[in-house]
C-alpha cells in the first residue's frame, strides 16, 4: 500500500500535467522514442482514441495502490487486454513506459520536483507489477 500523501501528490501532478492538451501526445512521442520495438504496435492507431484510454488508464494506475486486494479489481480489464492472451504487450515495455512518463510530467508539470518523481513512481508501481504479473 502507498499512503495517501504520495498518491495525492502524484495525482495533484497528473492533474497539472492534464491541463495541457498535448500532454498525452508528448507522452506517446516519448515513449515510442524510448521503446523503438513498440512502435509497429501502434501502426495504424486512432490516437484521439488511444489518448482518451491512456488518460484512464493512468488515473486508474494511481489510484490502485489504495483499492482493496481482492480479484477482480480496477485493473483486471486492462491486465487482460494488454496480456499475450489480447495485445501481448512485453513485460519490458512498462520500463519505458514509466521512464516516458516521468519525462513527460517533468516537461508539462510546473511544480516537478525529484518529490513528485518520487510520488509517481511510487504510486505507479503496484499498478505496473500488477500488470506485468498478469502478462
Amino acid at each position: 500500500m502507498v499512503d495517501k500523501a504520495t498518491t495525492a501528490l502524484a495525482k495533484a501532478s497528473y492533474d497539472r500535467c492534464c491541463q495541457a492538451p498535448e500532454f498525452l501526445q508528448v507522452f506517446y512521442r516519448n515513449f515510442l522514442a524510448a521503446c523503438p520495438e513498440a512502435v509497429p504496435r501502434f501502426a495504424g492507431t486512432n490516437f484521439d482514441q488511444q489518448t482518451r484510454l491512456l488518460r484512464h488508464a493512468i488515473g486508474l494506475l494511481l489510484i490502485f495502490p489504495n483499492q482493496p486486494n481482492k480479484e477482480p479489481n480496477l485493473l483486471a480489464r486492462l491486465a487482460e487486454r494488454h496480456s499475450r492472451r489480447d495485445l501481448d504487450v512485453e513485460p519490458a515495455f512498462y520500463r519505458p513506459f514509466v521512464d516516458a512518463l516521468i519525462d513527460t510530467v517533468k516537461q508539462f508539470d510546473g511544480k516537478y520536483s525529484p518529490t513528485v518523481e518520487a510520488a509517481w513512481r511510487e504510486t505507479v508501481a503496484p499498478g505496473v507489477e500488477y500488470m506485468k504479473s498478469k502478462h
